[in-house]
């Protein structure tokens, strides 16, 4: 009876190890992917726009506003300075007292040449504020194009005719850009852009370079409003706080593939207090455990801590390897990997009006580190609750990836 017991014991033991071995080996070919990917694409020049491009069609470019973002006007300004013959740009407050209203009344003062408006005054059409707020925008935009660019972010004057060009393609129904996360002040911030411009990025990478499904950040997308229409249009998506991953989805399943370009969407971060980056980890966590459940639930083990662990005990069982040495040369291997892919997302997406240069290395190290230490604790504190802030307003996240709004009365 003890020998049959030791061998169930020992065969589930091996079978087990097979599968951390297995997990292991997939992850760190998917991390070696998106460094891959990310090297290839944003170390070189990137490609010229179409020769084509005098017949090409006209773009709409919706930018909601709220309050002023970090180096907003830089934001604004490089809109307006796209080399694209055909071209509007929309812009959007909900309340004509908004401080950025004086902001985009300048600029648009300034570029004169270029077709531009304010719309003051959103629509409810449900609980998202960011559809809200672009639904009037997407309504009396005059091509079918979109371009939908959030106002923390600055972007190449290149930028919208490489996506055009990709958008034109054969079967692409989205167009999107890789975030990164720049100017950091103080702590928090630099965890953040390390989280950014390693872990998520290079995982975002890679998913997207696969293919398989639809994986998007709604920073900066480019896509049809007569598709998005087949779909319900924008309004339809409202009733959903992770709206851009909707849409994704909502193209995807027409046929219609999804692409990147060589470009970045830069987000000057500035400063961060430590229970803002907390939230705002929890606040990803929280949206996505109703939106794509069994992506989230495999989260933890996704990251460098958890799957060393389970690199460690496979290569135990099945060679006997020593699980100290075998997880330090991980977490090592790890790291440079991260660092390697920083260094070159940072420096790909500086520009002569925006300078970007890479954190000091000993800074990245207490950025990583806090990073990969924290990111088990914040998952699980995640898990175990339901409510976000977003904008100073609070929501409860409901199962159907829907929200409603909590207030001290609730």
């Amino acid at each position: 009876m003890d020998t049959t017991t030791d061998r169930k014991l020992g065969s589930g033991l091996m079978v087990m190890a097979s599968v951390c071995v297995v997990w292991y080996a997939f992850m760190i070919g998917l991390s070696i992917l998106g460094h891959y990917v990310g090297y290839s694409r944003y170390t070189k020049k990137p490609p010229p726009r179409s020769p084509f491009l005098e017949n090409a069609p006209g773009v709409s470019i919706l930018r909601p506003l709220k309050g002023v973002d970090l180096e907003l006007e830089s934001n604004l300004r490089s809109s307006f300075e796209q080399n694209y013959p055909t071209f509007e740009l929309i812009f959007s407050v909900a309340s004509p007292n908004d401080p950025a209203v004086p902001v985009v009344e300048r600029l648009m003062t300034e570029y004169k040449k270029i077709p531009s408006r304010l719309i003051v005054g959103d629509k409810q059409v449900g609980i998202n504020p960011k559809v809200n707020n672009m639904v009037k925008s997407y309504e009396v935009a005059a091509h079918d194009i979109l371009w939908i660019l959030d106002s923390n972010v600055y972007v190449n004057q290149d930028t919208l005719g490489r996506s055009v060009d990709m958008l034109l393609e054969p079967g692409i129904g989205l167009v999107h850009h890789l975030p990164i996360a720049v100017q950091p002040q103080g702590y928090a911030a630099e965890v953040e852009q390390v989280f950014l411009d390693t872990n998520h990025a290079k995982m975002y990478l890679a998913i997207n370079w696969v293919g398989i499904a639809s994986c998007v950040m709604g920073k900066s997308n480019l896509y049809r409003r007569s598709d998005l229409d087949k779909a319900g249009g924008l309004g339809a998506f409202a009733k959903y706080m992770a709206e851009d991953n909707l849409v994704g989805e909502a193209l995807w399943h027409q046929g219609l593939r999804h692409r990147m370009s060589a470009d970045t969407a830069c987000q000057a971060l500035g400063k961060i207090r430590p229970l803002e980056y907390c939230r705002r980890r929890a606040r990803w966590v929280r949206l996505r455990k109703y939106i794509v459940t069994a992506a989230t639930l495999t989260e933890p083990f996704t990251e460098s801590i958890v799957c060393g662990l389970l690199g460690a005990l496979g290569f135990r069982v099945w060679w006997d390897l020593s699980m100290p040495l075998f997880f330090a040369v991980h977490w090592l291997a790890w790291f440079t990997n991260d660092y390697l892919l920083y260094r070159t997302l940072i420096l790909a997406s500086s520009t002569p009006v925006q300078q970007t240069q890479p954190m000091h290395f000993k800074r990245f190290i207490c950025g990583w580190l806090s990073r990969e230490i924290s990111a088990l604790p914040l998952y699980l504190y995640a898990m175990l609750g339901n409510e976000i802030t977003w904008r100073d307003q609070r929501y409860r996240c409901v199962t159907s990836g829907t929200a409603v709004p909590v207030n001290d009365s609730t």
